[in-house]
């Protein structure tokens, strides 16, 4: 004990308090890291890196904060042990939900990060390692009240020496995993793991989990804002020719003819988090989705269950985005950051119909109504439009009332999208008191999944009924697509597929692509089953196209980006019909 006071009274209560500082995130980063697969070359230098940026991000917090505070050291220390605290817990909490580090595009959405349905996500994902936050917590409040802090000089001196020792041994150690290779071109490897890993964005920085675990905190979110307030990144000639020439090929990837009145109507069912395995599932002897499974067992309907996601940090946003702009989503930042701001081809505009969004929430969250007004919808009801009073998010049944609503009063032809939410994360109860699952044989959380499964398919059925009985369904063709599958788990390893129906089609399921494919190829396949006439098609391939080709590679990753954040798109070409 007499040692322990004696350290407390001297500056290694210092160093041991700024190492809490820096546990928080190191907490965060190895929880991402283990939990989360960051695609990386993993090697001692690797994690020397991460060692490295955990150094510098508590070495400059502590740095601003005690210049702030007038060298108050009891202060500086205090604060900076909070900025780390909070930003480690936000970060591994908004992780559990979206998979990703927090980043600065996510804060500047404030308003959707306090939805009640992510509270619940979260709430529901809570585990015991957590604890680790109020056990520093506390430790840290101890040792503080029980110190005797006092920093001189040679303190500072010496917290800036041994960042830069750290520095050299990183440089050092690059050096010898080099030298230790001769398989690897030493300097460009050596270039490699400095330039793309630390100073400059790769692709757009277009690995963001990786970035924040081998730069650390402040220097990825720097990077981020260098580049929010740069705005659009200024394309070189060759940059714009390049993307004419890759998109000019777009022409190629649709089919000759349409079989679809151009009169008819268009009614996007986007379900959320529907996944292709329920399909003809059983249990206890009852299908989980009959509705769609008589569909899908109509031979007039196109069916394919092997879509493959495209979606990156946005999830939901970035399945409407796909779909309505025929681009892949950003890998390093919300997609609606930055196409909020930008032309975009919107399927709306290219369809030349009157339009709207009907969505569950309100309009201000994942900023859907400057999408919707970037998309090209005429028309965008949320929640608040319901005639019922509700609390929250709107359910799948209110969600098609409202959409029944407002078909009944529509004039023709019409483009219409409507997003559910009832099968959307946690799966912490059954909600559907018609099909209760009791079946020891699977887990609670995907017994509570298959019953929102059955109780979504069970409202777009009494919506087809609705459709039929006024009138519209003959007169439509009818999509109904996922946004994305169930993000981080595998309900017992079964496929990550998402589902395709596309009703009133005109085209012979033989001509239809039957195998894997990608959500942008749905964006194309529209535009050829209506037969329109436009210069952009989007970067997929049509379904309906006799030489479907998978046409996602890294390159079109690439010109995807480049196009989003260039603005390519630029006002006079934003309806895509003369690039």
């Amino acid at each position: 004990m007499q040692v322990l006071g004696k350290f407390l009274k001297g500056a290694g209560s210092i160093w041991t308090l700024l190492f809490l500082s820096g546990l928080n995130l190191i907490f965060m980063h190895y929880y991402i890291f283990l939990t989360y697969h960051l695609n990386a070359e993993v090697d001692f230098a690797f994690f020397v890196d991460n060692i490295l940026g955990v150094y510098f991000d508590v070495l400059i917090i502590f740095s601003l904060v005690y210049l702030v505070s007038l060298r108050k050291i009891r202060v500086a220390l205090s604060i900076s042990f909070a900025i780390t605290w909070l930003w480690s817990l936000s970060s591994v909490m908004y992780s559990r939900f979206f998979f990703h580090y927090l980043s600065l595009s996510a804060v500047w959405q404030g308003g959707a990060l306090t939805d009640d349905l992510i509270f619940q996500c979260i709430k529901a994902n809570i585990q015991i390692l957590d604890l680790f936050y109020p056990c520093v917590a506390v430790l840290f409040v101890y040792i503080l009240k029980h110190s005797r802090l006092e920093a001189s000089m040679l303190f500072v001196k010496k917290l800036f020496t041994f960042f830069l020792f750290f520095v050299f041994c990183d440089l050092s150690i690059h050096a010898i995993y080099c030298l230790a290779n001769p398989s690897f071109r030493y300097v460009s490897y050596y270039i490699h793991r400095l330039h793309s890993n630390h100073f400059v964005e790769h692709v757009y920085y277009s690995q963001p989990n990786l970035a924040h675990f081998l730069r650390g905190e402040i220097r990825t979110l720097g990077a981020e804002l260098v580049k929010d307030l740069e705005g659009n990144i200024e394309l070189s000639r060759q940059q714009v020719e390049e993307i004419n020439q890759f998109i000019s090929k777009s022409r190629h990837r649709i089919s000759d003819n349409s079989n679809i009145n151009s009169k008819s109507n268009i009614i996007f069912i986007l379900v959320e988090s529907y996944m292709s395995f329920t399909s003809d599932l059983k249990i206890g002897g009852k299908e989980v989705t009959p509705f769609l499974n008589s569909l899908k067992r109509d031979s007039t309907v196109y069916y394919n269950g092997n879509m493959k996601t495209n979606v990156t940090l946005g999830g939901s946003s970035d399945g409407q985005f796909i779909y309505m702009t025929g681009l892949l989503p950003l890998r390093s930042v919300l997609t609606i950051s930055k196409a909020r701001n930008a032309a975009m081809p919107g399927l709306p505009k290219i369809l030349g119909m009157s339009s709207r969004m009907v969505i569950p929430t309100v309009t201000s969250i994942w900023d859907q109504d400057q999408m919707c007004r970037q998309y090209g919808f005429d028309e965008l009801y949320a929640s608040d439009d319901f005639s019922s009073q509700v609390n929250g998010n709107l359910t799948d049944e209110q969600v098609f009332q409202l959409a029944m609503q407002i078909d009944k009063a529509s004039r023709q032809p019409f483009f219409s999208i409507i997003l559910t939410i009832s099968m959307h994360q946690p799966y912490i109860e059954q909600i559907d008191s018609t099909f209760p699952i009791h079946d020891t044989s699977i887990t609670d959380e995907l017994a509570n999944y298959l019953n929102a499964c059955h109780y979504t398919d069970r409202q777009i059925g009494n919506y087809f009924a609705w459709l039929k009985k006024s009138g519209l369904y003959d007169n439509s063709m009818i999509v109904i697509a996922a946004d994305h599958p169930v993000d981080n788990t595998d309900f017992g390893g079964v496929a990550n597929d998402i589902p395709l129906y596309i009703v009133n089609a005109g085209v012979s399921n033989e001509k239809m692509w039957q195998g894997e494919h990608n959500q942008v190829d749905l964006y194309t396949t529209l535009l050829d089953l209506f037969g329109c006439e436009s210069n952009w098609y989007g970067l997929g391939n049509s379904l309906a196209s006799p030489q479907y080709e998978n046409m996602v590679s890294p390159r079109t990753w690439e010109m995807s980006e480049r196009i989003i954040m260039g603005n390519f798109f630029s006002k006079k070409y934003a309806d895509g019909k003369d690039l």
